[in-house]
């Protein structure tokens, strides 16, 4: 990833990203914005690899606007930096495919860690995410009735910690058939249809 677009309010933040962007990639492309109007202009106009966007920080940006970005620019790499003080909204988020959520209070290594993993095909979610999502989805753990497998367990816990399917089965010592097919009767056992889905549902019944 080289060209990486920027969509925030507030300048410190902004800088201090460029900053560190500079430090992780070589001769990175950079392009700052602070509005809707101005995110999909640009997004227009250039071949975006990487958007790095505070959704609750940009002008005349809506909800459902997360889902025309998603669905007009598939090829290009969603990551949401921010407080995230609606917990509510990674589990919306996460339906959209979203590629990364990390905290704006994070490390410099964890933007490295994130780019690094999406880069390389995998869901990144920072572990104050993560622990956020938990404290939403605080459900019991005594109703997993789906009667997955051990195997089953472990595939679906790897996919909700965000490793891809090649890293999985490399993991796991299978190939990457045998992984998909375990992950097709997971989703049929749990009533899932993607993986986002898988990962909602892990953090639901606290599989991490």
């Amino acid at each position: 990833m080289k060209n990486f677009l920027i969509a925030d309010s507030e300048n410190l933040h902004i800088i201090g990203l460029q900053h560190t962007l500079k430090k992780l990639v070589k001769t990175p492309n950079l392009k700052v914005v602070n509005s809707g109007e101005e995110l999909f202009k640009c997004l227009i106009k250039n071949d975006i690899d990487c958007l790095i966007i505070d959704p609750n920080n940009i002008f005349l940006f809506y909800d459902d606007d997360m889902k025309v970005l998603r669905a007009k620019y598939p090829k290009c790499k969603i990551i949401i930096l921010s407080y995230f003080k609606n917990k509510q909204t990674i589990n919306s988020f996460l339906k959209d495919n979203i590629n990364g959520f990390i905290s704006k209070d994070c490390e410099e290594q964890t933007i490295y860690d994130a780019l690094y993993k999406i880069n390389n095909g995998e869901r990144y979610l920072c572990p104050k995410t993560l622990n956020a999502l938990i404290d939403v989805f605080a459900l019991p753990n005594e109703n997993i009735d789906e009667k997955l497998t051990l195997r089953e367990f472990e595939i679906l816990k790897q996919i909700a910690q965000g490793n891809n399917g090649k890293s999985i089965a490399s993991d796991l010592f299978i190939s990457i058939h045998t992984f998909r097919t375990h992950r097709k009767n997971i989703m049929k056992k749990t009533g899932r249809h993607t993986t986002s889905e898988l990962i909602l549902y892990a953090l639901e019944k606290k599989i991490m």
